[in-house]
């Protein structure tokens, strides 16, 4: 029993052997392979797509990363695409981008070639008065290296001190002649060319400027250069909804030993001289009077020029050309300036109205004349009748248009406009009469004299309402006008100067608005304008349908 029990044993244990030596031999997985088609890439400066690498490996997946932000990687079947921003730097760049497949990987060598060097400075012309001064300049490069060489002759009073991209060029103080020198920004082969002028140091404590109303601009600039003044900068006039209205103005740096700048500035409108004003080195009024500034002014036609200890200004005004003076010291700027202002224009004598334009005064509040009788009279004297109807919370406004026949006499209006409520529910008329009352002439100097542009009242105007009875009471704030009251009738007319945008045959001509209310002259011209603004709101809305635009 034993015996057979031992074979079986042995028998088993040779089974085993054969089964195991007839199995297939496991090795583990298989090792990863990788190739690519290049290793190495060019992308120019204007960036955009390498030539695509194929990529060869026994993988079923495989990904590609880079070690730069200004590189991006696609991986599609076996290609990549390895795209590049622009290089804007003045230089060649270098990134790798990593191929992994399993367990193993191969590098990409990316190479960017450089951008055209770049070199950019400003200011390019720096003027600095006699007294010296310190000025900065902006210098970019995209190589990241550049050089600022002065003229030999110039170092001795230009000094620099580079700050990453800016440049401090300390200039010393000049007694001497008006001098200039040049200075050189450099960065690989490009230069840019930087200019510095210094006003000499003259002999004249003070100067005139070129006093002249309507001045050619060359013999402004002739003036200055001739008394050894350097143009600082320039502006024309401009317009933005920033800024608002910026007048043309010229600034120099003078050769005086007291009044180092000066600045003219022009007249938005008219481009007519309103005014220079020079910067002084004087701590105070009275440091311009011991150093004889008013004697100067005397001996140059400013013959009633003189030193108000009490105002602490000086003022004077030219027998010669109506310029006015006056010196004063700033408080917020802690700086002395002297301005001469332009003398104001002289109006031409204008022909106003033969007599006030009361109009049709008398309909106002009248309750006799309905919007039906004033639609019949105007059309009855000839006049073209449209009427309107307008919101006005929580009423609407009814407005009745007359234009008028065209008259040679130029007291007879082109156009009213008389305008009342109308309940808005039920659409029936609150006290059937004119509330307020527009009335326009086409010929603007019954009233207003265009000079240049710039309009004001006339002065025969002013006397006529003024005879009237008539007190100006404010100006408007809808265009160029004012607010007439006449108190023992509680009337205002708001006389302005305005276009009608739907009438283009008509220029600016002569408006005025009429109606009764009480106004209180003892309190503040802010609440009165307060409270014309107001009465003024129905106006508007006629303004708004009519395409009136204050000017």
């Amino acid at each position: 029993m034993k015996q057979i029990n031992y074979l079986a044993a042995l028998a088993v244990t040779l089974l085993i052997g054969m089964l195991t030596s007839c199995a297939p031999k496991d090795d583990g997985p298989e090792e990863a392979t990788l190739s690519l088609s290049a290793t190495s890439v060019t992308i120019p400066n204007a960036g955009g797509e390498a030539q695509a690498i194929t990529v060869t490996t026994n993988q079923v997946k495989w990904n590609a990363i880079s070690n730069a932000d200004w590189i991006k990687t696609t991986v599609s079947g076996n290609s990549l695409q390895i795209v590049a921003m622009p290089n804007e730097a003045g230089k060649d760049r270098a990134a790798q981008v990593l191929v992994v497949a399993g367990a193993t990987s191969e590098k990409v060598e990316v190479i960017q070639t450089a951008a055209d060097i770049s070199l950019e400075v400003s200011p390019e012309t720096i003027v600095v008065p006699n007294s010296g001064a310190s000025k900065l300049i902006s210098v970019k490069s995209n190589s990241g290296a550049w050089t600022l060489d002065i003229d030999e002759a110039a170092q001795a009073w230009i000094k620099q001190n580079v700050f990453n991209d800016m440049i401090e060029l300390e200039i010393a103080a000049n007694d001497g002649e008006p001098r200039e020198a040049k200075l050189y920004a450099k960065s690989g082969t490009l230069q840019k060319e930087i200019t510095v002028q210094q006003a000499g140091k003259g002999s004249e404590k003070f100067l005139i400027p070129y006093l002249v109303v309507e001045p050619e601009k060359r013999d402004l600039l002739t003036y200055e250069v001739n008394h050894g003044s350097i143009l600082l900068r320039y502006a024309p006039k401009s317009s933005s909804l920033f800024d608002g209205d910026v007048p043309e103005h010229y600034e120099f740096v003078t050769s005086s030993q007291l009044l180092p700048s000066v600045i003219y500035l022009f007249n938005f409108k008219t481009d007519m001289l309103q005014g220079v004003e020079y910067v002084t080195k004087a701590e105070s009024v009275k440091a311009l009077v011991d150093e004889g500034f008013v004697d100067f002014l005397v001996k140059n036609n400013f013959a009633d020029a003189k030193y108000d200890d009490k105002k602490d200004v000086i003022t004077g005004e030219s027998t010669e050309n109506g310029f006015t003076v006056i010196a004063l010291y700033d408080k917020d700027a802690k700086k002395v300036y002297i301005d001469f202002v332009a003398p104001k224009p002289k109006q031409p004598a204008l022909q106003t109205f033969k007599a006030f334009p009361w109009d049709k005064k008398a309909l106002l509040n009248n309750t006799e004349w309905t919007a039906e009788k004033i639609v019949k009279a105007e059309e009855d004297a000839g006049s073209t009748v449209t009427k309107n109807f307008m919101k006005k919370f929580p009423t609407v406004l009814e407005s009745i248009r007359a234009t008028l026949k065209k008259s040679t006499d130029r007291d007879i209006p082109s156009i009213r406009l008389y305008f009342m409520d109308v309940d808005d529910k039920t659409g029936t008329v609150n006290n059937d009469c004119t509330q307020q009352l527009l009335t326009v002439w086409a010929d603007l100097s019954l009233a207003f004299w265009n000079n240049k542009g710039e309009i004001v009242m006339t002065k025969e105007f002013t006397k006529l309402y003024e005879d009237a009875g008539f007190v100006k009471i404010g100006n408007s704030s809808k265009g160029v006008g004012a607010y007439l009251y006449l108190e023992k009738e509680e009337l205002v007319y708001l006389v302005r100067a305005i276009k009608f945008s739907d009438i283009p045959e008509f220029d600016i001509v002569v408006a005025m608005n009429i109606w009764h209310e009480h106004v209180d002259l003892d309190q503040s011209q802010a609440n009165i304008l307060k409270q014309l603004e107001k009465s003024y709101k129905a106006t508007q809305l006629m303004d708004q349908k009519h395409n009136i635009k204050p000017f």
